[in-house]
């Protein structure tokens, strides 16, 4: 006869190994399920949705910037003396544009913006803890500075400037390049910018929740990094969309001739009505921009938008686009490419709100020009040397 420990030793590795086989088949099972799409993942659905970098297809997800559990500190505080340092006290030398400067802080390159405490107070800064963050293609809110009577916006800094400085030879005009510069954007560059930036306006305006009208999209306000990827600036300086009919200040305060005036859709300059329709206007008019080189009010306050209804509508249409498009470009340029721009323009501008395309229809028509542009071995377009420089070439250490 068997000891009594004897049993009980066989009972134990009897147990042992009834359970390591009931754990080997109920994982093999659940791994069948898992393979088969049976078990939705709820918490991997909701983590790609916050690590979808860029949207490019129409989507009825939304994410709720209320309800995220993935908020993110990104907006930093800085001294002055912080900022003071990174500019060099501000030098002349470091000045991009206006009250903009090209700081270096921590050995990162920053675009630091003078302004005012009642600006910083209208920023929503809840909107910069997820969208800035996974999207690319909007400019990123490093940080503020706050402190007496002084006030900071510290941004990513975009090293190729304003889209506005490439299209309309702004270039030419800043101290840190010569006055001959002949920098320009082939036409792979303008197709593949306009995608980034419809790319942005999607996310906006179908994937947050609720939506978000930019309310200020223009080409002064689109920005280019290193390699030319193009990112919309002054995210999160209004409200997310909301109804009414008051005309906005600052549609008061453009006069016809201003450039500005030739971004605003005809319902924003008559009865105020602001939509992601009056952001796709806008849109529509830096397509025409990028297509022709003109801005958005020409000589004698006519609108470039108003320009193109009457070339597409023309009997020789062809004709005359090809007359209209930007000389920079030469002949290089697909000329079938650019009467789908034209015409996707032509659409984007209607006076009709109901009539304009949403921003996902705007990026399946441009994804589908970009897939088909010519590979950078076969583009034979030539740009200057000085078109791979930075707006600001002094580095501070």
């Amino acid at each position: 006869m068997w000891e009594p420990r004897v049993y009980i030793t066989l009972s134990v590795l009897a147990f042992i190994i009834f359970v390591a086989l009931a754990a080997s088949t109920t994982y093999l099972i659940l791994k069948r399920i898992l393979h088969q799409g049976s078990l939705p993942n709820k918490s991997v659905d909701l983590e790609l949705r916050h690590l979808s970098l860029s949207v490019r297809t129409l989507s009825e997800n939304k994410i709720s910037f209320e309800s995220s559990s993935h908020k993110l500190t990104v907006v930093e505080t800085f001294t002055e003396d912080e900022l003071t340092t990174a500019t060099a006290n501000f030098s002349s030398t470091n000045l991009i544009d206006e009250n903009v400067y090209h700081g270096r802080h921590k050995g990162k390159n920053l675009a630091i913006k003078r302004t005012n405490h009642h600006t910083i107070s209208k920023i929503k800064f809840d909107l910069f803890h997820d969208a800035t963050y996974f999207h690319p293609n909007i400019l990123k809110l490093l940080g503020t500075c706050k402190e007496s009577d002084s006030a900071f916006l510290v941004f990513e800094y975009a090293k190729n400037g304003s889209l506005k400085d490439w299209i309309h030879g702004g270039l030419a005009m800043k101290s840190h390049f010569i006055a001959s510069c002949q920098c320009f954007l082939t036409w792979n560059q303008r197709a593949r910018i306009c995608l980034d930036v419809a790319t942005a306006l999607q996310y906006m305006h179908q994937i947050m929740s609720p939506s978000y009208v930019h309310r200020n999209i223009k080409s002064r306000n689109i920005f280019l990094d290193e390699e030319f990827n193009a990112k919309i600036g002054n995210f999160g300086m209004e409200d997310c969309v909301k109804d009414g009919n008051d005309i906005p200040e600052e549609v008061n305060k453009v006069n016809t001739i201003s450039w500005d005036n030739g971004y605003f859709a005809p319902e924003l300059k008559s009865s105020g009505t602001i939509s992601t329709s009056t952001d796709i206007y806008a849109f529509g008019v830096v397509l025409l921009e990028m297509l022709s080189g003109k801005p958005p009010v020409e000589e004698g306050g006519v609108l470039l938008c108003e320009k193109i209804k009457f070339l597409l509508e023309s009997s020789d249409a062809g004709a005359k686009l090809r007359e209209w498009m930007d000389n920079v470009l030469g002949e290089d340029y697909s000329f079938d490419a650019a009467i789908v721009l034209a015409n996707l323009a032509r659409s984007c501008v209607e006076d009709d709100p109901c009539l304009r395309p949403n921003a996902g229809e705007v990026v399946q028509k441009l994804s589908k020009l970009v897939v088909d542009l010519p590979g950078e071995e076969e583009e034979q377009f030539t740009v200057s040397e000085s078109s791979s420089k930075p707006l600001v070439e002094q580095s501070l250490h």
